[in-house]
């Protein structure tokens, strides 16, 4: 099976050298000294869910862009608090709906980049498919996402409110 990439023009890449056997390079996070940066090609080998809009890809921190997903970290924990019991256990369910949507690394690609958002630790901004479906827009149809939009690292809304009934 042919291993597709996502080819992005961007400045300053951060690639590991590509593989004798032609393969793409794999995404590499940037070192700690230096300012973050967009790769030009992708081969997704690893996927860990922080929760069901972050986590990690191949080491590296990432954000869907313009969704939200319920915080999964106990209520009053110093990172990814839940407001509310209620959001925490929907954030666990989101968590495992989109843990088990990108089980097959082989299907995943990025299909768009969107810079980096204002954390400390600056999170790559993604839109992600699966087998061609975006995952953002399906968590939202499946109701364990939000729609959230931005324009740049600027909200166009309200954070989405997880411990409403509804």
């Amino acid at each position: 099976m042919a291993v597709f990439a996502f080819a992005l023009a961007a400045c300053h890449p951060t690639p590991a050298p590509k593989a004798q056997t032609g393969e793409p390079p794999v995404l590499v996070p940037p070192s700690e000294a230096s300012t973050p940066s967009l790769p030009t090609e992708w081969q997704i080998t690893s996927i860990d869910w922080d929760d069901a809009d972050s986590g990690d890809i191949n080491g590296v921190r990432f954000r869907l862009s313009d969704v939200d997903a319920p915080e999964t970290g106990g209520l009053g924990a110093a990172i990814g608090a839940a407001k509310c019991e209620r959001e925490r256990t929907r954030g666990i369910a989101a968590r495992e709906w989109m843990q088990e949507r990108t089980r097959d690394i082989g299907s995943l690609r990025i299909t768009n980049t969107h810079g980096y958002d204002r954390m400390e630790e600056p999170r790559l901004l993604i839109d992600l498919s699966v087998g061609g479906v975006d995952v953002g827009r399906h968590g939202i149809e499946a109701g364990y996402l939000a729609a959230w939009p931005h324009n740049g690292s600027r909200a166009m809304a309200p954070k989405p409110d997880w411990c409403a009934e509804g």
